[in-house]
């Protein structure tokens, strides 16, 4: 008799709980404190950190390196036969290349014209037609990864060295002969951008080596290393506040692939290629990540992360 009571205990314990568990998901769904987004993204983190204990290259991406800034020598290198699709990692090397030609608070002069060269399908940092300056330029190529500041920053150069008197692709096409001859005497023999300084040409193409020695270069401007770490990043301007969500998703508390030793450097995607710079800090060291044409947005944050977990830390 006890055990038959028991044993009916047990069954209402089980149905109660199993009445309880949906009736309380809806709830938790209807008032908003949970939904199937939200448990896509537990389920997102869940996996990101079961996965992340394993670095595979050449499966996660073609080319791979983990540079100890400090000790100035390369934890993990691989990919030296490589040429991948270079993406928006293209505006590291023409701010690279703008900063011998202009000064910061220089004034840029945007204008409809240039932002109509701006290939379809761009990222884009949303500039309106009006004054900003270099600087502020190359902040809005560097968070939003901004297409549309990279032809403005192209146009004005060109524009300074040209005068007067020549279409919009014209400034493009002499920015880029000359943005060209720049990479080949600084030493960038394995870049090749082609015909756009925003990096949304197919053909555009570099070496590990030197996008890593271009990332470090850049590092040493303070105005670059704050306006990368952050997820948000405000300007002001004549025409008013812009504010960029970060392209790196690192740096973003609610992604699933937040970390908050990485502060920042440059993303870049083109079709099925996607990269990735990361300038990872832990108890006062320093160190360069970089993942290019990795096969997926996630693939390529999984392999940064497997190397700090496996190699870094």
């Amino acid at each position: 008799m006890k055990k038959r009571k028991r044993y009916k205990k047990i069954v209402m314990i089980f149905v109660i709980i199993l009445f309880i568990i949906p009736v309380a998901i809806i709830g938790l769904y209807k008032t908003g404190i949970c939904s199937f987004d939200f448990l896509k993204d537990v389920l997102k983190k869940v996996d990101f950190q079961m996965n992340t204990n394993e670095l595979n290259i050449p499966q996660d991406a073609l080319s791979f390196s983990v540079y100890d800034i400090e000790q100035e020598e390369y934890l993990f290198y691989e990919g030296d036969s490589q040429l991948p699709t270079v993406a928006s990692l293209a505006k590291l090397f023409t701010i690279d290349y703008a900063l011998e030609k202009v000064d910061l608070e220089d004034i840029v002069e945007v204008n409809q014209e240039v932002l109509e060269l701006v290939p379809a399908g761009s990222s884009l940092a949303n500039l309106y037609a009006g004054e900003y300056t270099v600087k502020q330029i190359m902040e809005a190529m560097l968070v939003p990864s901004g297409n549309d500041a990279a032809y403005a920053l192209a146009y004005h150069i060109a524009k300074n060295e040209l005068g007067e008197g020549y279409t919009a692709t014209e400034y493009i096409d002499y920015f880029m002969t000359e943005l060209s001859e720049y990479l080949i005497e600084a030493g960038y023999s394995k870049t090749n951008l082609y015909n756009d300084p925003s990096g949304a040409s197919m053909q555009a193409d570099s070496h590990l080596d030197d996008i890593n020695r271009v990332a470090l270069k850049l590092l040493n401007y303070d105005f670059v290393k704050e306006c990368i770490g952050k997820s948000e990043f405000s300007i002001q301007t004549p025409q008013g506040e812009f504010t960029w969500k970060n392209t790196n998703e690192f740096l973003d508390e609610n992604s699933p692939y937040y970390n908050a030793n990485v502060k920042g450097m440059k993303t870049g995607t083109m079709a099925s290629s996607y990269n990735i710079v990361v300038l990872y800090k832990k108890d006062g060291k320093a160190y360069l990540i970089t993942c290019l044409a990795a096969h997926s947005n996630e693939g390529r944050y999984k392999a940064v992360q497997s190397a700090i977990n496996t190699i870094i830390e």
